[in-house]
């Protein structure tokens, strides 16, 4: 499905959205696409693949990665473990080259995601407490090798994804409220009970600002991963760990002091996304959010502005979103080893590489640098 790029941008907020890009690589349409993958052997990695679909680089991982993050001023990309993995991997995916591997501190272990401050100098990583059971994110001076200085609480359980807004002094966290253990693996350790949310926290002193719930019905909507435009519209992607005798939306935002909206969309197409939203990216002038739903082999478009549903994409086990240069433009990876470039007005679709025979599964998210 295509969408009308005139009735979309009519009244849609029209400045680029500021990507974070270091001045070595420039602005403007990605030079590459990075990744996590795995391969049929069990081998993990990190690989870099240009715009025309050249691979560039590729890095062996210490275990499966999940999400990976721009330092911004510096050619340096930070890849994190996969829940319950406990290393992060600073590397230069343009040039191969590793800078430098950090781990968990004792008791702690990643989730897969993690955001610089403005100036490059800070990491925030959403760590798991788990023997107490509470969510932390792990502050690292890049400066300094990645020294781990101190945590701030993450005010809930299960904090997944995580993003600095446009002041550079707030942090706005995902708090899925799930509970784990590395002990039992990544079994749910809670689901009757959970109590997802959505904090505001101080970058500096760690303090809460403002926690945001979904209603008591929908306890059990994790909230996982999210998008936040240049004017700070936090755009999230949604779990369903509730009943599957009924649809929940999938895809909320929230902005300022108002609470969360959940963006209503089509039955067919919340059928479609199985209950399981699994990444978010918006394009580059923020107007439109793809969001991917790899059991349900569909990425959906949405308006941020409006909170509506735009159109869809069938893409088998896709999952990993980034923008690609120019308005309603994806980069759209998936475990079945496509890279694809997708133009959400046009409709087209572009295939930049296809390793399915070779066994490479591409991980749940992908950065363009």
């Amino acid at each position: 499905m295509t969408i009308d790029r005139r009735s979309l941008l009519t009244g849609a907020v029209a400045a680029p959205l500021a990507l974070g890009l270091s001045p070595a690589w420039g602005l403007g349409s990605p030079r590459a696409f990075v990744s996590a993958c795995g391969d049929a052997a069990g081998r993990f990695s990190v690989k870099a693949v240009a715009a025309d679909g050249r691979l560039l680089s590729e890095l062996t991982l210490p275990g499966r990665g999940h999400a990976a993050t721009r330092r911004p001023g510096h050619n340096e990309v930070v890849v994190v473990a996969r829940r319950p993995g406990r290393f992060m991997l600073a590397v230069d995916p343009l040039a191969g080259d590793v800078i430098r591997q950090v781990e968990a501190a004792p008791g702690r272990h990643f989730y897969g995601h993690a955001a610089f401050s403005p100036d490059g100098r800070w990491l925030y990583a959403t760590e798991n407490a788990y023997e107490e059971g509470r969510g932390v994110v792990g502050l690292y001076d890049a400066a300094a090798g990645y020294l781990r200085v101190r945590e701030l609480p993450s005010h809930g359980v299960g904090p997944h994804e995580l993003a600095l807004l446009a002041d550079g002094r707030r942090l706005v966290v995902a708090n899925g409220g799930i509970r784990t253990h590395p002990e039992s693996g990544r079994r749910k350790l809670n689901l009757e009970t959970m109590r997802p949310n959505l904090v505001y926290v101080d970058a500096d002193s760690g303090a809460l600002l403002r926690r945001l719930t979904l209603p008591g019905d929908l306890q059990r909507l994790s909230i996982r991963h999210m998008a936040v435009t240049a004017d700070d519209n936090v755009c999230l992607a949604l779990q369903n760990e509730g009943p599957r005798d009924r649809l929940v939306p999938l895809v909320g935002r929230q902005r300022g002091e108002k609470p969360i909206v959940l963006m209503p969309g089509p039955d067919d197409g919340l059928r479609r996304m199985r209950h399981y939203a699994g990444g978010a990216a918006l394009d580059d002038g923020g107007s439109v959010l793809a969001v991917s739903a790899p059991r349900g082999g569909l990425v959906s478009f949405w308006s941020p502005q409006e909170g509506r549903w735009l159109g869809s994409l069938e893409v088998p086990d896709g999952c990993g979103l980034a923008a690609a240069g120019g308005a309603g433009r994806f980069a759209v990876s998936s475990g079945a080893g496509r890279l694809l470039i997708h133009d959400a007005f046009s409709g087209r679709t572009e295939t930049l590489r296809d390793d399915g025979r070779s066994g490479l599964a591409w991980d749940n998210h992908l950065l363009a640098v």
